[in-house]
């Protein structure tokens, strides 16, 4: 304030002193001198995340207003897509697999709150993958009983510390390791919804329903043609995901998912697979032996040679085998690419 005033001075002192071109100039630099002052004394804020004061000085509270309410139409998959990748590369830290279980026959395209509802889901599945080690996290959006309503389910067999994680989704735990989980309860509040957390036998279950209403769907065209498929996976989460998600492309699957079993397949005369998954963890282990014989092999039957990559740590194994590679967790989108 005080530059404010020895500068209007200044102002008041040219006007008497000098020539009118002069102190039209120095009107003109002083307006952008106040210009400048005024801006920079305004707080830059990021207009969809606005931090505001709150007595916790460990913690900001997020101001989530902007999401309220917020309808877009859309494709739910195409929305998660857009985490997935960064996911896959956090999966990494603790050795876990994000598996997305989403039935591939069910409605995709939406108005709804997206950018409430992928961005609780997202600090869900950072805090659960955060948290455990060296297991699978299956995340799985299906229909409730009440129409336009699903439930989004994060699940683990992993057992984790129920008093600390329900005091977080309440906003009273003030450990920074659970922040994740006081911002997914405040995203899923603009959406009128609240986060469960429960333990079941050998699991651990976070949940939450959104309201999307379901637009009208694009032609699904049937498969021409029936074709066939090995898996060697050592989850069965992510066999069974992979397997339902094959399905709506015609494509059947043997019910053994072990290497052995896999492998008699392989070398089996009466059997020609037209795909051949494999787990990046599986070809890590096989000595050279078995890789060359999964390559000579190919050769015969003609199958293509996709390794599944459960989490970056695995992806310079997948890079360096078969013909293309799919990330977990993926979209049904993604399985399509790698198959066409």
């Amino acid at each position: 304030m005080r530059i404010l005033f020895l500068l209007l001075m200044a102002e008041f002192a040219m006007a008497n002193s000098v020539d009118i071109k002069e102190y039209v100039a120095f009107s003109v630099l002083f307006f952008f001198v106040m210009l400048l002052i005024v801006i920079s004394r305004k707080p830059v804020q990021n207009r969809n995340q606005k931090l505001i004061r709150t007595s916790d000085k460990r913690l900001a509270k997020l101001n989530l207003r902007f999401f309220h309410n917020r309808l877009e139409n859309g494709d739910i998959i195409e929305r998660l897509g857009l985490f997935f990748r960064v996911l896959h590369d956090k999966a990494a830290q603790n050795q876990n697999i994000i598996i997305f279980n989403y039935p591939p026959r069910q409605a995709r395209y939406f108005s709804a709150n997206f950018k409430a509802i992928t961005n609780a889901t997202h600090n869900i599945l950072c805090f659960v993958n955060k948290s455990i080690k060296n297991s699978s996290i299956l995340f799985t959006i299906k229909p409730t009983k009440n129409p336009d309503e699903y439930q989004i389910s994060i699940k683990t067999s992993a057992q984790m510390n129920t008093s600390e994680i329900i005091s977080a989704l309440e906003y009273k735990n003030r450990n920074i390791n659970y922040k994740f989980l006081s911002i997914a309860s405040s995203y899923a509040e603009q959406i009128g919804s609240k986060i469960e957390f429960s333990v079941k036998s050998n699991s651990s279950i976070f949940s939450f329903n959104a309201t999307m209403h379901q637009l009208k769907e694009p032609q699904i065209s049937e498969p021409n043609e029936q074709k066939s498929a090995l898996v060697a996976y050592e989850s069965q989460t992510g066999f069974f995901a992979l397997v339902a998600g094959l399905s709506i492309f015609g494509i059947y699957i043997q019910p053994e998912s072990s290497w052995e079993s896999v492998k008699n397949h392989i070398t089996d005369m009466l059997y020609k697979p037209d795909f051949l998954f494999i787990q990046a963890k599986i070809v890590k282990k096989l000595p050279y032996n078995e890789l060359n014989l999964i390559k000579e092999w190919q050769k015969i039957k003609g199958f293509k040679i996709i390794i599944i990559s459960d989490n970056s740590h695995f992806d310079d194994v997948a890079s360096s085998f078969g013909d293309t590679k799919l990330y977990q967790p993926y979209t049904i989108d993604e399985l399509a690419s790698v198959i066409c």
